[in-house]
């Protein structure tokens, strides 16, 4: 109703105006008498409101459309009533639907394309990584051989990463919800990284319960735990650089804490240091640093429904929580 006021604000102050100043000059003349005018009055006010009320009917659904909040974008292509004003609008809606629509389509079929690409091409690529980590293998003990392999560990993660940022737009497809023994796999993934906490010289304290399971993906929750990991490795600073991995049981929840005790991250960076391609201070400073590992793992947490919590002081440390639901 408000839309409808507003559109005709100036109509109805226009016609009123108008016969109230014929009234007038017709009275000043004496060409008419007090109680025509008050006749007059009454007819053309009449006729105005006979006029807006069929205006409104006739008009009704584009008004209702302006008025309320469209949840779903069907709705503004609604009946808008059987005026030509409301049929033109309504058929410009529709053809406006239809062009989104196919915009739409098109978006999601490149996105597709683009991601059906980025897999393959990770997968290519790790096929000469093989090939590098044949190479490293048969001339093992080589200075050469000892650097690629340094090398070969930052190309891994980085087509990882790579890998699953592409895969997260489709993650209920890839999401597989299963027992997962979080020692286990903590023990597993540590093996693995054996390389990264010599190279970097950081001592590993561990304080795992062991027997803890959790309901998650293994795949997606392992990447995440990988990446909080080498994040803590990569920030440690200091001659007895340690990094401190806790998993325990309180109640009927899991909490995993990985714990540096480097750099730290200034305060002003700690509220964004889940944003896309934000790197900080400490990006800047250490270089190699994508921006994009916490975001991930974030998102990562999210979908799987964990929690994921984030301490730090500059020049002391961080620490990492991540918070399960422990075995039903």
């Amino acid at each position: 109703m408000k839309v409808f006021i507003r559109d005709h604000l100036a109509l109805i102050v226009i016609y009123i105006l108008s016969f109230t100043l014929t009234i007038i000059y017709c009275m000043l003349t004496k060409a008419l008498k007090a109680t025509d005018a008050i006749y007059i009055v009454f007819f053309n006010l009449l006729l105005l409101i006979c006029f807006l009320v069929y205006r409104y009917n006739a008009n009704k659904g584009i008004y209702d459309i302006l008025s309320e909040d469209i949840a779903f974008l069907e709705e503004s292509t609604k009946d808008l009533g059987a005026s030509a004003l409301g049929e033109a609008m309504g058929a410009l809606l529709e053809k406006q639907h239809n062009l989104y629509q196919g915009k739409i389509q098109k978006y999601n079929q490149n996105h597709k394309e683009h991601l059906t690409f980025m897999n393959h091409w990770v997968h290519q690529m790790k096929t000469p990584l093989s090939v590098i980590q044949l190479y490293i293998q048969e001339n093992e003990g080589e200075e050469m051989a000892e650097n690629l392999k340094v090398e070969v560990d930052k190309l891994n993660k980085g087509l990882n990463m790579a890998m699953y940022f592409a895969r997260l737009d489709e993650f209920e497809k890839d999401f597989h919800a299963e027992k997962v023994d979080l020692y286990s796999l903590i023990i597993e993934m540590l093996n693995e990284e054996k390389r990264l906490f010599i190279k970097n010289r950081v001592l590993l304290e561990l304080k795992l319960e062991e027997d803890i399971i959790i309901y998650s993906d293994k795949k997606w929750i392992k990447f995440a735990i990988e990446q909080i990991i080498t994040n803590g490795v990569k920030y440690s600073k200091g001659e007895n650089k340690r990094l401190t991995i806790e998993l325990k049981k309180v109640s009927n929840m899991v909490v995993l804490d990985v714990i540096d005790r480097g750099v730290g991250i200034p305060k002003k960076d700690i509220k964004r240091v889940f944003h896309a391609f934000y790197t900080g201070e400490n990006g800047r400073v250490f270089g190699e640093s994508t921006g994009m590992g916490l975001y991930i793992v974030k998102k990562v947490c999210d979908s799987l429904e964990h929690k994921i919590e984030i301490e730090s002081k500059a020049g002391e440390g961080t620490r990492v929580r991540l918070i399960f639901r422990g075995e039903l």
